[in-house]
């Protein structure tokens, strides 16, 4: 059976399963189930927004009140169809959460949720206050579906109605988190800045998903209108939002299975509250029940933090270890370091770029590059040119302003002053997708891993900027044929960093130094002109240096620009066609290895001043390096 074959298995037991319940079950028992089905449309997009895009709204039932009302307004008044109304009532829904998430999704973290929270305030007010929406009694008398010659106006109809709607509403869902736009939002909310250096568009992606969002919370309007057959103003109330945010959180924010699973928990648990409530406290009122589910809420987040979805995924990873135990070392294969070298080459081939600017040519122009808070100044008027094909290496102490330099010239940082100019576009103070998209990116100084998926996932990421397939070509399946090809180039940049056998490992599970090397592979997937790397020896074993060196000079044949900051002087001095050096935020000396090696500044700038009272000056880092880049064994490397 193909993988993709038995992907869609758990939907088809899903929809077997709703029908079986829909047509067996007690009429109370689907009543509920009827609830839980229209507020688990409305969870499986907040699940997309929480769980994919990282954002948390506390305003959800806002959208579906937008998508109830309409279509109120256009069946009840206007006299439409309810098949012809349900379009419009899911796109106004969309409009105004895109109207509203152009300022909004601007915001971060709890500044975001309370807006989304007043935005469930303004709609609750606007429609209590305006006489076409019927003030505070709503609009009623609006009919029950009718269609295909069928009238939905029993439990069972209207559950069996259902069960399709939420089954593909959920198999659309499940396929965008598989998608590539899925994989950038999970990179983005496990590191934006890594996700953006990797040409990722974080806010029109937050935006894009914001909007699907609404359009699922609009659909549930519309269930919802022609069930209770009336609408008004208690369907944008702050507990509707907090219900559906419940069943999100209770059944996993890492899945969106997890919103339809917590939909029928938490509609349980409502009829559970509405029956134990009055008892407990006579005189209770709906603000209590509100309080039940706080409280249910504070209580997933502090013991079971993945909700639903975790405890599953720990019973099945338990099963799996039981029943498959781990053997190693018995069937496994040395890999020669001849071997190895080979697999690199063929790998460096699947990834090389035939349209890199010609070598010598400038292709980043840095000028009068300057960064300062308040009265400290970390980079100092910097002017540099780099040269295509070539490996330039940026030295300097502690504090020297190197990784701030990297920072604005990839956009994470906008400068204070100054100029960036990457293949002729000037990129200082844009953001980093634009310079990713001309063709640079870089690693970290410290890890910027994305720790939610896996060592391929990852690399995946990497491919954003050279693969197509939008949201909707996700959702449809219709990105099998690049989805092949993102597999096959980010395969290649694993193997040429030597992780074939971590392809499938969990990225938090790796040491430091393979993790490292991940961000290095993750680099190169991108296909950039210039590669930035950010002290990628730092964590690695001698033997991984010697190769990581050796891949670096495979990638500049390949005519990629490589600017490196690395500690490791007397590697660098090995490696790079040429040296800059940094003191102070300030640049003190560029040229060769052998001349940087014998400047008086670069000799002060590491050990300072030499000392009246000493025999001599000790051996510095740079006379170390020197004898390394002269030596034969590192010509031979060369």
């Amino acid at each position: 059976m193909s993988p993709m074959v038995k992907r869609q298995l758990p939907f088809v037991a899903l929809a077997v399963a709703l029908f079986l319940f829909g047509g067996l079950a007690p009429h109370a028992m689907v009543d509920v189930g009827i609830w839980a089905l229209i507020y688990g449309i409305a969870a499986i997009g907040l699940s997309l927004l929480m769980g994919l895009a990282g954002q948390v709204s506390l305003g959800h039932a806002a959208f579906i009140a937008v998508g109830a009302y309409t279509q109120a307004l256009l069946v009840g008044k206007a006299g439409w169809n309810p098949l012809l109304a349900a379009p419009v009532a899911v796109i106004a829904s969309m409009l105004v959460a895109l109207l509203v998430g152009l300022p909004l999704l601007r915001l971060r973290g709890h500044f975001l949720a309370l807006a989304t929270l007043g935005l469930g305030i303004i709609v609750g007010v606007f429609v209590t206050e305006q006489d076409f929406t019927g003030a505070t009694s709503g609009i009623f008398g609006l009919p029950n579906l009718e269609f295909g010659g069928r009238s939905y106006d029993t439990a069972q109809e209207y559950f069996l109605l259902l069960t399709p709607i939420v089954v593909i509403g959920l198999w659309l869902a499940s396929n965008l988190v598989h998608s590539r736009t899925g994989r950038a939002l999970s990179a983005v909310n496990d590191s934006e800045v890594a996700a953006e250096c990797l040409g990722v568009d974080t806010f029109a992606l937050r935006l894009r998903v914001f909007v699907l969002s609404a359009a699922y919370a609009g659909l549930s309007g519309v269930f919802y209108t022609h069930w209770l057959t009336i609408v008004n103003p208690s369907v944008a109330h702050f507990e509707l939002s907090v219900k559906i945010l419940l069943m999100v959180v209770l059944g996993g924010l890492g899945t969106v299975w997890g919103a339809v699973i917590g939909a029928v928990a938490v509609q349980l648990l409502d009829e559970g509250l509405r029956a134990i409530i009055p008892v407990l406290i006579p005189s209770a009122k709906g603000e209590i029940q509100l309080i039940g589910f706080g409280v249910v809420l504070v209580l997933v987040i502090i013991l079971m933090p993945g909700g639903l979805a975790q405890l599953w995924s720990k019973v099945m990873s338990a099963v799996r270890q039981r029943n498959h135990p781990i053997v190693r070392g018995e069937h496994e294969h040395k890999v020669t370091q001849e071997e190895q070298r080979d697999l690199l080459e063929e790998s460096l081939k699947l990834l090389a770029r035939a349209e890199h600017m010609p070598a010598g040519q400038t292709i980043l122009a840095i000028r009068g590059l300057t960064k300062r808070y308040g009265g400290v100044t970390a980079l100092d008027n910097l002017d540099l040119d780099v040269k295509a094909g070539e490996i330039m290496a940026l030295i300097g102490p502690n504090g020297a302003g190197k990784t701030t330099a990297f920072n604005m010239i990839t956009g994470v940082l906008p400068p204070t002053e100054g100029s960036v100019v990457l293949e002729g576009n000037e990129v200082a103070g844009k953001r980093p997708h634009i310079a990713a998209a001309i063709g640079a990116t870089r690693t970290f100084q410290n890890l910027q891993t994305f720790k939610s998926t896996t060592v391929i996932g990852n690399v995946k990421v990497a491919r954003h900027l050279r693969s197509q397939a939008g949201l909707i070509r996700g959702m449809l399946l219709l990105d099998r044929t690049e989805e092949k090809l993102i597999d096959q180039a980010s395969q290649a940049a694993i193997d040429a960093m030597g992780l074939t056998s971590l392809a499938d490992k969990q990225i938090a599970d790796l040491a430091f130094g393979k993790q490292r090397q991940v961000e290095v592979a993750r680099a190169l997937a991108l296909e950039p002109s210039v590669l930035l790397l950010d002290e990628p020896m730092a964590g690695l074993s001698g033997p991984e240096r010697d190769s990581l060196s050796w891949l670096l000079r495979r990638v500049k044949a390949s005519g990629v620009t490589v600017l490196l900051v690395e500690h490791d002087v007397a590697a660098v001095m090995a490696l790079a066609d040429r040296v800059a050096v940094l003191d102070d935020g300030k640049l003190i000396s560029l040229g060769t290895p052998a001349q940087v090696t014998s400047d008086p500044k670069v000799i002060a700038a590491y050990l300072g001043e030499e000392d009246d009272h000493s025999g001599g000056p000790a051996e510095s880092p740079t006379a170390t390096a020197a004898s390394a880049a002269t030596s034969p064994a590192a010509g031979g490397q060369a």
